[in-house]
C-alpha cells in the first residue's frame, strides 16, 4: 500500500505514516547492523524496508543473510553446502524458512516432492533480496 492509502485507512495524515515508516526503518537498519557487528559480518548490502542485510563472514568464508520479520525477529542464515538429508535440524529449519516466507507473503511451490531446506532457502532468499 502507498503511504497515502495507509493514511486514509488509518485516518491519519500521510506525513504521520511517512515519519512512522522512517522511524521503523531506522530501527530495523540499526538492529541489522548491530547483529552483523556481533556476528563479525562485513556488510555488503542492507535494505531495512525489505528487512534484510547481506554480509560476508570471514570466519566461515561464506555469504550470510540476516533477515528481520515481525514474527521471527532477526535471523542469520549462512550459505553452505550442508547435507540436509542427514541433518537433525532439517524439520526445524524448514519450518523457520516456511514461516519467513509466509510472514513476507512469499509463495514457494514445492512440486511433487518436498524440497530440502537448502533448496527452499535458495529460492526464498533470492525472492527476498531480488538477486
Amino acid at each position: 500500500m502507498t503511504e497515502a492509502n495507509i493514511a486514509r485507512k488509518l485516518e491519519v495524515t500521510r506525513q504521520t505514516i511517512h515519519k512512522s515508516l522512517n522511524t521503523a526503518n531506522t530501527r530495523i537498519n540499526e538492529s541489522l547492523e548491530e547483529a552483523a557487528r556481533i556476528n563479525k559480518l562485513e556488510i555488503q548490502d542492507i535494505n531495512p524496508a525489505k528487512g534484510f542485510l547481506i554480509g560476508y563472514s570471514q570466519h566461515f568464508k561464506t555469504k550470510a543473510l540476516l533477515t528481520f520479520s515481525a514474527k521471527n525477529g532477526i535471523q542469520i542464515w549462512y550459505k553452505h553446502e550442508g547435507n540436509c538429508e542427514k541433518c537433525t535440524k532439517k524439520l526445524a529449519c524448514k519450518e523457520m524458512l516456511s514461516s519467513e516466507a509466509k510472514d513476507r507473503g512469499i509463495l514457494i511451490p514445492e512440486g511433487s516432492k518436498p524440497m530440502l531446506p537448502s533448496e527452499f532457502s535458495e529460492i526464498l532468499f533470492s525472492k527476498i533480496t531480488g538477486e
